[in-house]
């Protein structure tokens, strides 16, 4: 599959998930720097927000929107990024987040999604919606990684399942 950023073709490593798959349940660092699984952060529906690099204008935007959605919703929402734990805490603190936040420093998410980006070896701006069996019911890989994910899509599909 390719993305793009701008002009710039962009290929995924591997086929990426797809509704209907199982997410991979990969072992991920949480902010204190302890290794942690990601099946133990799906609470039911869960909403899984995916960005390449907290510390770029589109990633630090689309986390603070799910950080304040995460707060009215019935459902979980946590976000992955390559970043390191402690730009994941640093990033937390400065906007006053907080959040279920896990990095994928080490790429295992992003190799067993096939979500990762062959170019910048990092995660593709990607939204899931997990159920209760970690069956991916939504998926959305954004086309253009200076675009913003479809928020409504996302929520509503997660509300038709709530």
């Amino acid at each position: 599959m390719q993305i793009k950023r701008g002009d710039q073709i962009i290929h995924l490593a591997g086929q990426p998930l797809q509704k209907g798959d199982q997410l991979p349940l990969v072992d991920l660092l949480n902010r204190d720097q302890e290794i942690v699984q990601l099946g133990d952060f799906i609470q039911g529906l869960t909403v899984i927000s995916i960005v390449p690099d907290i510390n770029t204008k589109t990633c630090d935007i689309q986390t603070n929107r799910f950080a304040a959605l995460a707060k009215e919703r019935k459902y979980p929402i946590l976000t992955i990024s390559n970043n390191d734990p402690a730009d994941i805490t640093n990033w937390c603190q400065a906007n006053n987040v907080d959040m279920t936040y896990l990095s994928d420093q080490e790429g295992h998410f992003a190799k067993a999604s096939g979500l990762e980006m062959v170019e910048y070896g990092k995660l593709a701006r990607t939204v899931l919606l997990v159920d209760d069996t970690n069956q991916i019911q939504y998926i959305e890989i954004v086309t253009d990684m200076r675009d913003e994910p479809n928020y409504d899509a996302i929520l509503s599909a997660a509300d038709q399942l709530v």
